[in-house]
C-alpha cells in the first residue's frame, strides 16, 4: 500500500532525474518489499534512484511501467492498493469518494547498482554546494567535461565551470582516490534532497553513490573525458586593484533589480560597474536615450575608483550565492568572489562595452539603511581607505572645560569657519545641479515609464 500524494513525489523526482516528459514513456519502476521496508526504484544508463519508505512488508518483488505513476498520482494520502495475480498487478484507489481501478503488466527490471563499500558523512551542505555547481556547469558542453563535475578527494573539493564562469566549493569529505567526474542532473536541485540530513557519499568502479534521508541517488562515473585545469584561473589576492563590498540589505535588491535593467546584448547581457564615489550598476537599450543607473546606498567600494563590463547573470548568481565581496583585478582580468571554502570567477567583458556616467542617466537608489550593523564589510583581509583613516578637518574638536575652550585661537576659529562655508557651498552646488538634472530628467520619464516603474517596484 503506497499513497497517492508519494506516488505524486516519486513521478516528479524521477521524471527531474530521469530528464524525461509528459510525453515520453519512462522506465520501469522497480518495487522491492520486504522486512526492511518498500524499496521503490528506477534507472536508465545516467542515473539509478531509489526511494525508501519504512516499515515491515511482505517478501514481493514487481516491475511496473512509469505509467503507473501517472495514472495512480494524486494530491492527497489516498491510499492506492496493489494486488498481484500472475503477470499482471491491479491498483485500486479512490479519487474524490469514486473507486478507481487499473491493471498494469509487469515489466523486466535490469540490474541495479550495489552500494559503495565505503561511505563518508557530510553535512547537509553537500547537497546545496553540488546545487550551485549545476547552476554554473554548462548542460550543453561537447568539449571537455564541462556537463560534469568534478569530485577530488585530496581536499574535497567541487569543482564546476562552463568556460565562461568557474565555481570551486572544498571542504567535504569523499572517500575515493584522486578524482571522479559525475553528470551534472536537474535532480540535485530537488527538494526532496535538499533537507537538513546528513548526506552519505561514495563510489564504486562505475558509480557515485549519494545518500540524503529516503533517497539513494547513483550517477555514473565519466571515465573518458577531462576536466579542464582551474586551479590557477583565479587571480592572486595581491593583484586586486579594488573590492566592490555588498551590503545585506543592497544584496537581494541588486539580485532582482539587475536582471530588470534594459540591455543591448542577449548574448553576454552586459551591465557596468561603476566604482567611483558609489557603488553603480548601469546599462542602456539599443532604443534608450539615456543609460539606467542602479545605485546600491549601502554599499561600497575598497581600493581605486575603476569601471568594468560584465554579464550582469553572473554578479547576481555570486549574489544569491552569498558573496557580498567582489574584487577587481582590472578591466580586462576576470572577477572573483573568495572565500576560505569556495571561489567564484567569471570573465569580465572588457574596455569596449562600458557606459559612461551621466548627469542625465534615469538613477533608481535602493533603500538607504541607517543601521551600521548592516553595512559591508570585506570577509577576509580588510583595509582601510585613506577616507576612512582621518578624521573631517574642517569641525572644531568637542571640549568639555572653558580652559580647553580658551586655548583654541581665533585664527583657528576663523579657519573652521571657512572650512565650513567652503562644504555649504559645495553642498548648495551640488543641489543646484541635481535640481537642474532633474529638470533633464523630466522629458525623458515619459518614454521610459514602464522601465523605471518596475525597477522602483523592486527598490
Amino acid at each position: 500500500m503506497i499513497s497517492r500524494s508519494l506516488i505524486r513525489r516519486l513521478r516528479i523526482t524521477f521524471s527531474r532525474g530521469l530528464g524525461i516528459t509528459a510525453r515520453q514513456l519512462g522506465p520501469a519502476i522497480d518495487f522491492q518489499c520486504g522486512p526492511q521496508g518498500l524499496f521503490i526504484c528506477t534507472q536508465n544508463d545516467q542515473i539509478a534512484l531509489e526511494y525508501h519508505l519504512p516499515g515491515e512488508q511482505p517478501n514481493v518483488s514487481f516491475a511496473l511501467p512509469f505509467d503507473f505513476l501517472r495514472r495512480c498520482e494524486g494530491t492527497k494520502d489516498e491510499p492506492v492498493t496493489l494486488s498481484l495475480a500472475g503477470d499482471s498487478v491491479t491498483a485500486e484507489w479512490t479519487d474524490s469518494g469514486i473507486p478507481q481501478s487499473a491493471q498494469f503488466e509487469q515489466e523486466v527490471f535490469g540490474d541495479f547498482p550495489e552500494l559503495p563499500e565505503r561511505m563518508a558523512a557530510n553535512p547537509s551542505q553537500l547537497i546545496v554546494a553540488l546545487n550551485a555547481a549545476s547552476e554554473v556547469a554548462d548542460n550543453d558542453s561537447s568539449r571537455y567535461a564541462l556537463n560534469h563535475l568534478r569530485l577530488r578527494s585530496r581536499d574535497g573539493q567541487i569543482a564546476a565551470s562552463d568556460g565562461r564562469q568557474l565555481l570551486l566549493q572544498s571542504g567535504f569529505s569523499f572517500p575515493w582516490d584522486n578524482e571522479v567526474l559525475i553528470p551534472v542532473n536537474r535532480l540535485l536541485s530537488s527538494s526532496d534532497l535538499q533537507s537538513n540530513a546528513e548526506v552519505q557519499i561514495g563510489c564504486t568502479e562505475d558509480w557515485t553513490c549519494l545518500r540524503s534521508g529516503p533517497w539513494t541517488v547513483w550517477l555514473l562515473v565519466n571515465k573518458k573525458d577531462r576536466f579542464p585545469q582551474v586551479d590557477d584561473v583565479a587571480p592572486s589576492v595581491n593583484s586586486v586593484t579594488s573590492t566592490m563590498l555588498i551590503s545585506d540589505a543592497d544584496a537581494e535588491f541588486l539580485s532582482k533589480a539587475v536582471k530588470r535593467l534594459p540591455s543591448n546584448d542577449n548574448l553576454n547581457h552586459p551591465v557596468t560597474v561603476d566604482l567611483n564615489g558609489a557603488v553603480s550598476i548601469r546599462a542602456q537599450g539599443n532604443d534608450d536615450p539615456q543609460p539606467t543607473e542602479v545605485v546600491l546606498t549601502s554599499s561600497r567600494r575598497d581600493g581605486e575608483a575603476i569601471k568594468i563590463s560584465t554579464n550582469r547573470h553572473f554578479l547576481a548568481w555570486a549574489v544569491q550565492m552569498g558573496f557580498r565581496a567582489v574584487e577587481v583585478h582590472g578591466q580586462e582580468s576576470p572577477l572573483v568572489c573568495r572565500e576560505p571554502e569556495r571561489t567564484y570567477v567569471w570573465a569580465a567583458l572588457g574596455k569596449a562595452g562600458i557606459i559612461a556616467a551621466t548627469p542625465e542617466a534615469i538613477r533608481i537608489e535602493s533603500e538607504r539603511v541607517t543601521n551600521t550593523s548592516s553595512q559591508p564589510t570585506r570577509r577576509t583581509h580588510p583595509t582601510m581607505s585613506k577616507s576612512e583613516s582621518y578624521p573631517p578637518h574642517n569641525r572644531l574638536p568637542k571640549t568639555d572645560n572653558t580652559e580647553n575652550e580658551s586655548s583654541i585661537t581665533p585664527l583657528q576659529v576663523a579657519e573652521a569657519l571657512r572650512d565650513s562655508l567652503k562644504e555649504s557651498l559645495t553642498h548648495t552646488r551640488e543641489l543646484i545641479a541635481t535640481l537642474k538634472k532633474r529638470k533633464k530628467q523630466s522629458r525623458l520619464v515619459e518614454n521610459t515609464l514602464a522601465n523605471l516603474k518596475q525597477l522602483q517596484d523592486v527598490a
